[in-house]
């Protein structure tokens, strides 16, 4: 190992603090026995990166030199962090050692070479630290990636596939919020990695059965870990669903393992932790239309929430543009029959729908504006219910100049 995880700890609880850093990981790798390099950073209003690079040493003490200049409290909360991470991956089998990263990646031959799955990270993380968190990096990394899975498929290996996978999901699905002046920027790794875990879950579903059968409880934990991150998870439903619900054997055991862990919506009763994903695809396997619609318009409530939050939604509207092309427009008629938000066509705007359907667009917005109008007369919700009416009318007159006539 080379380091003491003894002193590591120590300085962790040395420094204990309520103090929650601005400054997020972003990557960093081993470069000596005892030494590290890790990259932080943050966005500031305007959205602009502030990067701030880290050395660790770790002898008889921990010691750091950060490269630019900042307060105390800022700086023991990076390394306090910094060095958990450290801690963590302790308890992985690792077989490559950090002086070959490099060599590594450009030497690799891919008929021979394996590594275990907490190297894979490794690698990445060192690729993220000197080549930064784009899709040129990703696409690189999974020219390593990618054909090692295959060849522990060929091997059979496959438990060490799975954790492989596991350990990635564990990396890349994190996602923070930053404040600007005006809207908030969610800040993710996981958008440069989309199209490849595609491709991983394809591979996966021509071989369920395998995995089912010599690594479930690796496989329901990536299930697990993707109906933790919703927003993703829907991204990629096209495969991620049709690989559950392939096999009524595996679905069947992934939902009784699951349904311990997870909650499911109920269209009768608000659960605020209710896990979506998991509801979607079990509302589905059991043929529960009624739930399963119940979840759709949750979901695509949270697609407007973020676009209306956030400066880069386009995998909102990506989301909500595929869930409108699989339910139909009704689908947004009747999220506004519920909510009575007028923002819903800010995001889907009128124009965009079928004409037939607009009529009925047109109807609900009448029978809104007569909700609004007469619950004016409570002067508690007469500023707010003026505000709809002025909504609604504007919407009627850009969209529906005709039927004033």
């Amino acid at each position: 190992m080379g380091f003491d995880i003894n002193i590591m700890k120590d300085f962790i609880d040395q420094n204990q603090s309520q103090y929650v850093g601005k400054y997020r990981y972003h990557s960093g790798y081993r470069t000596e026995e005892k030494a590290f390099k890790v990259h932080y950073y943050m966005l500031d209003q305007n959205f602009r990166q502030i990067d701030i690079y880290v050395e660790i040493q770790c002898k008889d003490c921990i010691t750091y030199t950060f490269s630019e200049d900042l307060h105390e409290q800022e700086k023991i909360y990076i390394v306090k962090d910094a060095l958990q991470r450290i801690i963590n991956k302790t308890g992985y089998k690792s077989t490559l050692h950090y002086t070959l990263y490099e060599s590594f990646i450009k030497t690799i031959s891919h008929e021979t070479t394996v590594i275990e799955p907490i190297d894979f990270c490794d690698l990445l993380n060192y690729m993220k630290y000197h080549h930064g968190i784009n899709q040129k990096t990703m696409d690189e990394y999974y020219k390593i990636f990618i054909p090692c899975l295959e060849i522990h498929l060929k091997n059979k290996n496959y438990k060490k596939f799975m954790d492989s996978i596991n350990l990635l999901f564990k990396n890349v699905l994190y996602q923070y919020e930053w404040d600007g002046t005006n809207s908030k920027y969610l800040d993710t790794e996981y958008q440069f990695h989309l199209y490849y875990i595609r491709q991983i879950i394809r591979i996966v579903y021509e071989h369920l059965d395998k995995f089912y059968k010599y690594a479930s409880d690796e496989l329901f934990e990536a299930i697990q870990t993707l109906c933790l991150n919703a927003r993703f998870s829907f991204a990629i439903m096209t495969d991620f669903g049709s690989m559950v619900l392939s096999r009524y054997l595996v679905t069947n055991a992934m939902i009784n393992s699951l349904k311990e862990k997870l909650v499911l919506n109920d269209k009768d009763e608000e659960k605020e932790d209710a896990n979506l994903v998991f509801s979607y695809i079990y509302y589905i396997f059991h043929n529960d239309y009624e739930q399963y619609y119940a979840v759709v318009l949750k979901v695509l409530r949270g697609v407007i929430n973020n676009m209306l939050t956030f400066a880069n939604h386009d995998l909102d509207l990506a989301l909500g543009n595929s869930l409108v092309k699989s339910e139909g427009y009704q689908v947004i008629i009747d999220l506004f029959h519920e909510d009575y938000n007028t923002f819903i066509f800010t995001c889907f705007p009128i124009q965009t729908f079928p004409l037939e359907m607009r009529p009925k667009v047109r109807d609900e917005l009448v029978t809104a504006i007569q909700f609004f109008a007469a619950r004016m007369e409570n002067e508690k919700y007469r500023l707010s219910s003026f505000e709809q009416v002025m909504n609604i009318n504007r919407l009627l007159t850009d969209n529906f100049k005709e039927w004033y006539k």
